[in-house]
């Protein structure tokens, strides 16, 4: 029994290092192709710029991304108590399994992140069924707050937020985006269809077995998407990317741009689109997409407005921005999953990750 939940386990973490040498590649990649195109005297430009860096706004940088990890926390703590959890997990637990969870968005399609829910019902028991729609509800909040921020973004903006070539682009991610959340929360809600299928499913001889399952899933999904949830967490959502938008802006006034409400308007809605482009692109973490993809809006929307704006700083701001955007709190999550190793990795979560993969493999 427990080579078989060490073999388990090592599958996960086969997951995340193959994750960390896909990143490496993808990081690789880039550079290389940097070099194709004869910028290398500019990338020696970039390490020029990143070692003359104030310290300073890099502090206040990391104070940005400290709070966003707190509301994300927030949101986390929220959804868990939803499903049963709330009295039966200390708050310090809560945060541990959160925290260390933000190593797992490094697996291809962030499949380890699952394992947040094996974890919660080591810990309190609850029905890893109905701890996956809590990983699947943080992120459809934070595309609600990222849709919300980019459409803000524009009205507040006016004509003075100048999209040229991406005007359509930005807008097809708005509308269609918001078209395909708003059409699943409804399709959730609606019970009779739900359990036609699910009655459906119970009715085929080789996947009956995971009616059950499916049903608890369904039923966790359809009470936290319920709007007296989802729409208070993404209030806290809009604040976290809020947050992380004045983060950007801290970076650029590093850099020596001058501080401006059109500067974080145009830096807010960059954030947005990066964000979403990264998360659909499926590479873990967004790896090097959301870096070319900032370095590339820097430059179009920024530079239209902004001569100061180059190759050289738009690439610096779009390195330190993706470190302390997306890798900051999965270096915390590293450290904090070490420091907790055991209270993390006791008996019953092994245990939990064995009955999860004998459940997948019915």
């Amino acid at each position: 029994m427990t080579s078989e939940r060490n073999s388990i386990w090592r599958k996960y973490r086969n997951q995340i290092f193959l994750g960390v040498v896909a990143i490496l590649g993808i990081y690789i990649l880039l550079l290389l192709m940097l070099d194709n195109q004869g910028q290398l005297a500019d990338s020696e430009g970039v390490l020029q710029q990143l070692r003359m860096f104030p310290i300073g706004y890099l502090v206040w940088v990391a104070v940005c991304q400290i709070l966003v990890m707190v509301l994300r926390f927030v949101e986390w703590h929220y959804f868990i108590s939803i499903i049963g959890a709330k009295g039966k997990i200390s708050v310090f637990d809560s945060a541990v399994i959160h925290v260390s969870g933000y190593t797992m968005v490094v697996s291809p399609g962030k499949a380890a992140e699952l394992l947040k829910a094996v974890f919660l019902k080591a810990k309190t028991g609850v029905p890893i069924a109905s701890g996956m729609p809590v990983v699947i509800a943080e992120r459809v909040v934070d595309g609600i707050a990222v849709i919300a921020i980019m459409a803000l973004t524009l009205v507040l903006a006016g004509d003075s937020l100048d999209l040229g070539d991406y005007d359509a682009a930005s807008r097809l991610i708005i509308y269609g985006s918001s078209a395909v959340i708003v059409a699943g929360l409804m399709v959730i809600q609606i019970q009779s269809l739900a359990y036609f299928f699910l009655n459906w499913v119970a009715r085929l001889p080789l996947i009956s077995r995971v009616h059950e399952p499916l049903v608890t899933f369904y039923e966790s999904t359809r009470e936290i998407f319920q709007l007296r949830h989802v729409i208070p967490m993404s209030f806290v959502g809009v604040v976290l990317y809020a947050t992380s938008a004045l983060g950007f802006v801290i970076v650029l006034l590093g850099l020596g741009f001058d501080l401006s409400w059109q500067l974080f308007l145009q830096t807010t809605f960059i954030l947005g689109v990066t964000s979403a482009v990264a998360a659909l692109s499926f590479v873990p973490n967004g790896a090097g997409v959301a870096e070319a993809s900032n370095t590339v809006m820097m430059m179009a929307i920024i530079g239209a407005t902004n001569p100061m704006m180059s190759f050289i700083l738009a690439t610096t701001a779009a390195i330190i921005q993706g470190f302390f955007h997306k890798w900051f709190r999965v270096l915390a999550g590293l450290v904090v999953a070490i420091i907790f190793r055991q209270r993390l990795f006791d008996e019953n979560f092994e245990h939990a990750l064995l009955d999860y993969e004998q459940s997948n493999a019915r």
